[in-house]
């Protein structure tokens, strides 16, 4: 009876070690590109076993608007009030990230993944203003008046110029989705489709011309809205990413 259970035993242990021995850790690794809501980028993925991809990447995205955007702000001095026209130009979107992201396939060799990680960078909105006539305004009043555009009050430069700044969330962002398609492919090239949710955080206004941090404008225009839901799914960002990668090994 020994003999019997230690020759199943041992026979049990073959099983297992031919089954284990057929794959060997971080054998197997590609590079490729990317397209999708954060941008364009590249990407490095290697296999830490049948079920984990670990892929690490930067994207990146920048658009330019030259064109003038005009708007009414009250202006505010010494009891003195009326309307002036401000201009907006040169604005800037900016989203740079570096990600690191994990891929769990629950059936090794399907193209279903649960992907989680994080995007590591400072995605925000930039633009510079001018006030008209503020100068001759200025002169007028004796003095630099304070301008508010709903609840944002702020001075302008003494020619009427200023500038913001607004943070579109953390520097560290989690992220959630699911993915049909190999991170890395059997064949040589292989694609990939990716739908998930970036965790961005709060929204900051900045500027050297603001007489308030700004810090806390998001909640107060949520507020102000009234909205149907939650304000923490306006913090949410969709991503769809699609990706082509060449297995190099």
């Amino acid at each position: 009876m020994l003999k019997k259970t230690a020759l199943l035993f041992l026979m049990l242990c073959i099983i297992v070690f031919n089954g284990t021995a057929q794959y060997i850790p971080l054998d197997s690794w590609g590079v490729g590109v990317n397209a999708g809501l954060y941008g364009f980028g590249i990407q490095g993925a290697i296999t830490l076993s049948p079920n984990f991809k670990l892929r690490a990447g930067i994207d990146y995205f920048t658009y330019t608007d030259k064109n003038s955007r005009e708007f009414d702000v009250d202006v505010e001095y010494n009891g003195y009030q009326a309307t002036a026209t401000a201009a907006l130009s040169e604005t800037r979107v900016t989203f740079p990230n570096f990600k690191a992201l994990v891929d769990f396939y629950p059936m090794p060799n399907s193209i279903f993944s649960i992907t989680g990680g994080f995007y590591f960078g400072s995605n925000n909105a930039s633009t510079n203003g001018l006030i008209h006539n503020y100068e001759e305004l200025s002169s007028e009043l004796g003095g630099e008046p304070q301008l508010r555009y709903e609840d944002i009050v702020f001075t302008p430069n003494s020619d009427g110029s200023f500038k913001g700044k607004l943070g579109m969330g953390s520097v560290i962002k989690p992220y959630l989705g699911i993915g049909l398609g190999r991170t890395i492919p059997r064949n040589r090239v292989g694609f990939r489709f990716e739908l998930g949710m970036v965790y961005q955080g709060n929204y900051e206004l900045s500027s050297p011309n603001l007489n308030e941090t700004g810090k806390d404008w998001f909640d107060e225009l949520t507020n102000e809205l009234d909205l149907p839901f939650s304000k923490e799914l306006l913090k949410m960002w969709p991503m769809l990413n699609f990706s082509l990668t060449y297995r190099i090994k």
